[in-house]
């Protein structure tokens, strides 16, 4: 039976906390036997206390995922900012003329609001993809 390394990643938690079978100890035996970089990474979490964690290393397609993610997170994080700024200083724009300061939205208060609630959506926009773009898994 051909067993893949996904299998024996699930089966390795089992194995180091000495809890396997006797079938299965040996089936991960043999198996890092031919694989030596999971064999290293079984080592270490030996000799490391194993806290119930085996890193699985990232395959080329999760690597681009990731990259791609990133990236479309990175430009967003511009987009939204450059929205939220301008629609804020179009919320406070204002000028002046024969009767003093006059907000550009003053006659029409409607206007205003719109703006204003334009400008924390795209806040909002901004502070969740910062939140996404911190967050780690």
């Amino acid at each position: 039976m051909n067993v893949s390394r996904d299998v024996i990643i699930d089966l390795l938690p089992l194995y180091l906390a000495g809890e396997a079978s006797e079938d299965t100890r040996q089936l991960v035996e043999h198996f890092l036997a031919d694989d030596p970089a999971l064999a290293k990474l079984a080592e270490q979490a030996k000799v490391d206390n194993w806290n119930g964690e085996i890193p699985v290393p990232l395959q080329k397609e999760d690597e681009m995922k990731s990259f791609e993610k990133t990236k479309s997170l990175l430009f967003q994080q511009k987009l939204f900012l450059t929205l939220s700024v301008g629609t804020t200083l179009l919320f406070i724009a204002f000028r002046f003329d024969e009767n003093g300061v006059e907000w550009l939205w003053i006659n029409s208060p409607q206007l205003g609001w719109g703006i204003f609630m334009t400008a924390a959506l795209f806040w909002t926009a901004f502070l969740n993809v910062n939140w996404q773009l911190n967050r780690t898994e």
